[in-house]
């Protein structure tokens, strides 16, 4: 029997099991990195990428390196600690030398998660060396091809030089070099955004130790786009409402909120306690998105609508909404990523799971609810919500990261986390409830009022009350859409009154009997703008019937030189007869185009399905259709200044085709009648909203008839126009091209509002003279 000591040995394998298996995403590699510079006392982190984009593989030059401001480490250090395995040196010594932070690095795992990012790590570290004026510069390689699996980790030698200087400035260089993935664009926009949320550490006190001035951590990328950082936490306090909450050292949980309408509220009541949870604060705001079409805005829900658009709040909550967890200042993943439902939120509002703890009971009932399993239907989803929670190891040491550094091992602790977090947001929505009925109440009350006011006005030019059966003869359409809100309206207050058995049938009655006049409504306004359209097209048959005219008068020319040519018809004039033949086919062509354009406005004005509309083919269309109106005037062609791209929101497309029709033919009227020649068509896509404007440099209208030229039959109200077009135009074309009916710019009018688009004149510069903008939402 042999009496010997055995021991332990490590295949290399192991660092890959610690790095590449055990940290699977790459920003969580990258974080237990972060973590090491905060752990040494720095104040600044820079990241800088070289050559790490997609596309670079090939030039072998991938590069990441991250550059800290903190005390370094001697050579010493790096062997006694870095180069040990799983060290208890965090246990040891749980505060940093210099600003006394709670060290957040664990077991060592960043060293090796350095093996998932590349395939080789260079260390160079300066140091200051106790009792010293002297510094210690070390550089060590590590080659990670090098500890192959089969091989004893203590074996393999890292190469590596150390020397002493007499200056220098305390800090570590790490270099990844050798990258395994190079990144793309929307990676690296998600890395930016996860180290940019990975630490909320501010300035800070701690007794006994330096003022710590914080942790940044900057990144140096530029061959990749900047991105927009954290904007979810820039709408916190703009959204809807802020919850707050904090667990007592008793357990008590403490809730306060401030939301729209609601103001500040208070909430101590819950009554179970959770000491365990002692310490722990958490901010959580949301942000409603609204995706509906109605006439909810953004302004009707958020605290701030100049900072928190309908639109932005969409962009910003589907990608960054949800509730994230900090550990002593470090975010712990995945708690809060896209589509993270670790509160089990989406999955029971997915199920329509409505009811609330009966611990409200008494809350619900003061807001008049008083069906508990129904309170909770408007619950947010995660992507409603934005929020942080912060747990502090000293005061709650119950949390502890799991090894792989994805969430927390579930305990007890955890379990009751959930529990507090999904009652404060129970108190919330019960709120949310309340702040919706005020909302009903008040939207009631203002729509009544506008109502009111738009029946009056309606009966004093009538002459007739809006209960009268005689036809009417005015435009009714103001009173008729602020009717149709207020029964909305009453509908939804109505039916909240209700129990809870008889409130979904009557919202569907209500709702069906609404959509049937409010659809025989639209289809009725949808027949008035093809009206519209056709009247329209009398400007089109203006330039058709120049066309024809001018093609009858060559037609006779041609006609009486065919004669000619048939009673000599000699070899030496041949040529002129070919001239004449060519001439024939050019006059055919044109009459063939117009045909065609005049054949296309029947066919716009006979769809009348809505859809998007291409502005410039549009445009260009109807720059054509004056071709020959243009050419025969000696005016110059419309230039059409339009994005290939740009689109109208659903709409007829004999509504675009003739509000154009209607701004070019004033252009080219305006411009006979005075000295003008030039037309520009632009487009462009401001402020989420469509917007086309037409240039003349013609006659001009003066500001005080801007208004006034979109009433109907008012046709000319400063009297210069038809005076102009007259001296310059035969009576025959006067007469075909019409004295104007006054119709054109109320019929753009009537068919922008439906919209709740806008058309106006609008200040222009040299050498344009006039200018009309369209903006359609």
């Amino acid at each position: 029997m042999v009496d010997e000591d055995l021991k332990f040995s490590v295949d290399s394998q192991l660092l890959g099991e610690l790095g590449e298996r055990l940290v699977t995403r790459n920003y969580i590699a990258l974080s237990e990195l972060i973590k090491n510079a905060y752990d040494a006392d720095a104040k600044n982190l820079k990241i800088r990428f070289i050559s790490a984009k997609k596309g670079l593989e090939k030039t072998g030059k991938g590069e990441i390196q991250l550059i800290d401001d903190g005390h370094g480490m001697t050579f010493e250090e790096i062997k006694n600690f870095w180069m040990r395995v799983a060290t208890p040196m965090k246990l040891r010594d749980p505060t940093s030398l210099r600003f006394g932070r709670r060290k957040t690095g664990n077991k060592g795992i960043g060293r090796f998660a350095c093996r998932r990012l590349a395939k080789k790590l260079t260390i160079e570290s300066t140091a200051k060396i106790s009792k010293s004026k002297e510094f210690e510069f070390t550089k060590v390689i590590f080659d990670w091809g090098e500890f192959k699996a089969g091989t004893t980790l203590t074996e393999i030698p890292c190469k590596y030089e150390t020397r002493k200087i007499d200056s220098g400035k305390p800090g570590t260089i790490l270099k990844l070099t050798g990258l395994t993935e190079h990144w793309s664009d929307n990676e690296f926009i998600l890395l930016r955004r996860q180290v940019l949320t990975l630490s909320i550490l501010g300035a800070t006190r701690r007794k006994g130790f330096e003022e710590d001035p914080g942790f940044k951590v900057q990144l140096d990328a530029p061959e990749f786009p900047e991105g927009e950082g954290d904007l979810a936490d820039q709408v916190m306090d703009a959204g809807w409402g802020t919850l707050q909450g904090q667990i007592m050292p008793s357990g008590e949980v403490h809730l306060k909120l401030n939301a729209k309408n609601i103001g500040d509220k208070k909430f101590d009541d819950i009554p179970n306690k959770y000491p365990q949870l002692a310490g722990i604060q958490y901010k959580i705001a949301w942000v409603p998105v609204l995706t509906f079409e109605r006439a909810e805005k953004g302004e009707d829900y958020y605290r701030n609508p100049k900072l928190l658009t309908k639109s932005k709040a969409q962009k910003i909550m589907i990608d960054q909404g949800g509730i994230r967890v900090y550990l002593d200042g470090f975010r712990v993943y995945p708690y809060g990523e896209p589509r993270n439902d670790w509160l089990d939120i989406d999955k029971d509002v997915a199920r329509r799971l409505g009811g609330a703890d009966r611990i409200f009971k008494a809350i619900s009932s003061e807001f008049g609810i008083t069906d508990l399993s129904r309170a909770m239907l408007n619950h947010p989803r995660n992507n409603a919500l934005v929020g942080i929670i912060n747990i502090s190891s000293e005061k709650t040491p119950s949390f502890e990261v799991k090894l792989d550094r994805e969430g927390f091992v579930e305990n007890e602790a955890y379990t009751k986390l959930i529990e507090v977090i999904r009652l404060s947001l129970q108190w919330m929505v019960l709120h949310y409830n309340r702040f919706l009925t005020l909302k009903v109440d008040a939207s009631f009350t203002e729509a009544k009022d506008a109502f009111t006011e738009a029946k009056e006005e309606f009966e004093t030019k009538t002459g007739q009350t809006t209960l009268s059966k005689k036809p009417v003869t005015a435009d009714s359409r103001p009173v008729v859409k602020s009717a149709f809100n207020v029964l909305h309206l009453e509908a939804k207050k109505v039916a909240s009154t209700l129990p809870e058995s008889a409130k979904k049938e009557s919202e569907e009655l209500f709702s069906t009997a609404l959509n049937v006049i409010e659809q025989s409504y639209n289809q009725s306004e949808t027949y008035r703008n093809i009206l519209g359209a056709v009247a329209s097209t009398g400007v089109m048959m203006f330039v058709f019937t120049h066309e024809i005219k001018g093609l009858i008068a060559k037609l006779d020319t041609h006609a009486k030189t065919i004669n000619r040519l048939l009673d000599k018809m000699p070899k030496d004039e041949r040529e002129e007869f070919e001239q004449f033949s060519k001439s024939l086919g050019k006059t055919r062509k044109r009459f063939d185009q117009h045909i065609k354009i005049f054949g296309l406005m029947a066919e716009k004005t006979a769809d009348t399905h809505r859809k998007e509309i291409l502005v410039k083919d549009s445009a260009s269309e109807v720059a054509e259709s004056f071709d020959y109106l243009i050419e025969y005037y000696k005016l110059n062609k419309p230039v059409v200044d339009v994005p290939e791209t740009l689109k109208t929101r659903p709409m007829l497309d004999a509504e675009v085709y003739s509000i154009l029709v209607n701004l070019v033919s004033n252009a080219v009227k305006v411009n006979l009648a005075g000295n003008g020649k030039n037309i520009l068509i632009e487009g462009r896509r401001e402020n989420n909203t469509t917007v086309i404007r037409v240039y003349d440099d013609g006659i001009g209208l003066p500001k005080e008839y801007r208004e006034t030229v979109f009433q109907p039959l008012s046709a000319d109200p400063q009297g210069t126009l038809y005076k102009g077009l007259k001296e310059k135009i035969p009576d025959e074309d006067l007469a075909a091209l019409g004295r104007g009916t006054g119709l054109g710019l109320s019929i753009v009018k009537s068919m922008i509002e439906p919209y709740n688009g806008k058309v106006q004149f609008i200040d222009t510069k040299k050498p344009w003279k006039t200018c009309i903008e369209v903006v359609i939402p």
